[in-house]
């Protein structure tokens, strides 16, 4: 399949949009470069065992993530980072490897679940996710069904490159196929998808229902669109029981993640009135529980739409 449209890095690069988002995550990267360049330069001086290093980084790790939280709250920067999480739909360098470094460890047990469940809602011959990252979706439907045609797209080149070299490390290029692209203009002929897929990206885009309509263009007659996203409702004593027994560095995730993503994310009666807007027929509005930092979570919602079977292009 030949994808057209993918901009050039430097097009990519030297966008004003681009720009303005890489202003706003210098900080977080530059603290993270900065706590990462004093941790290996303590260890490199010290002559201890593979456990003592261990221990050390994690003390390391643990004071960098108290610092940040309390930072967090003495700047009351939890709403300021929802607003901003609505904001961005790509996630610029160096919050691409952050990320990546997470979800390797932390998220990749949902894709596989999410992935399990496509699967058992029958066959689909050419499949694409939105938003990808680093793009475990479509390898995890590839290693289940190695004749189906997966597709990922990203607005983040960076993130392309760290979903392709996932890609080559799980054996799965002859299956999948990744690029760069914007969500409202989707490189891809009409008719050509069964089933496409969003997982937690709904809330970051900025014309939802531009999406919506192009997603129809580019679905066969009769096929699917899952929206995966963060409820809104969710009682924060069910985020505070999840963050009991975590490491400090991984509440910090929780905190600048699912929580702040949740915190913009739409409601259920909004995800309806906006299904509403389309053409597409039949919405379904789930809650399924799924994997979160290793415990299973009722904190999504699964829009369920489907397109028409006869001619509606």
């Amino acid at each position: 399949m030949t994808i057209r449209g993918k901009p050039s890095r430097a097009e990519a690069l030297s966008s004003p949009q681009h720009t303005m988002r890489f202003r706003a995550w210098r900080w977080p990267g530059t603290l993270i470069e900065v706590a990462a360049t004093g941790a290996t330069r303590i260890l490199s001086g010290l002559k201890m065992s593979d456990l003592k290093k261990k221990l050390k980084v994690g003390v390391i790790a643990g004071l960098c993530g108290v610092g940040l939280c309390a930072l967090g709250r003495k700047l009351r920067l939890t709403s300021r980072v929802a607003e901003f999480a609505h904001s961005v739909e790509a996630v610029p360098f160096p919050g691409t490897r952050l990320y990546s470094f997470l979800a390797s460890r932390q998220l990749r047990p949902l894709y596989a679940v999410i992935a399990e469940e496509i699967m058992a809602a029958g066959h689909f011959d050419r499949i694409l996710d939105l938003g990808t990252g680093p793009g475990y979706l479509p390898i995890e439907l590839a290693l289940r069904d190695p004749a189906a045609s997966v597709s990922g797209i990203d607005e983040s080149p960076d993130m392309i490159r760290i979903a392709s070299a996932d890609a080559r490390a799980s054996r799965v290029t002859e299956s999948v196929e990744f690029a760069t692209g914007d969500p409202t203009n989707l490189p891809f002929p009409g008719r050509y998808f069964d089933l496409v897929v969003g997982v937690n990206v709904l809330h970051h885009w900025q014309q939802p229902l531009a999406v919506f309509e192009e997603v129809f263009h580019i679905l066969t007659p009769g096929g699917q669109f899952w929206i995966y996203d963060y409820r809104r409702d969710v009682p924060q004593d069910v985020w505070e029981s999840l963050q009991k027994h975590m490491p400090f560095y991984l509440r910090l995730a929780l905190l600048f993640g699912p929580i702040t993503s949740s915190k913009v994310a739409y409601s259920e009666t909004d995800l309806l009135k906006m299904a509403e807007q389309t053409h597409f027929e039949n919405p379904e509005l789930l809650s399924p529980t799924l994997p979160l930092f290793g415990e299973p979570m009722q904190v999504f919602n699964l829009l369920k739409l489907h397109k028409p079977s006869h001619n509606t292009d």
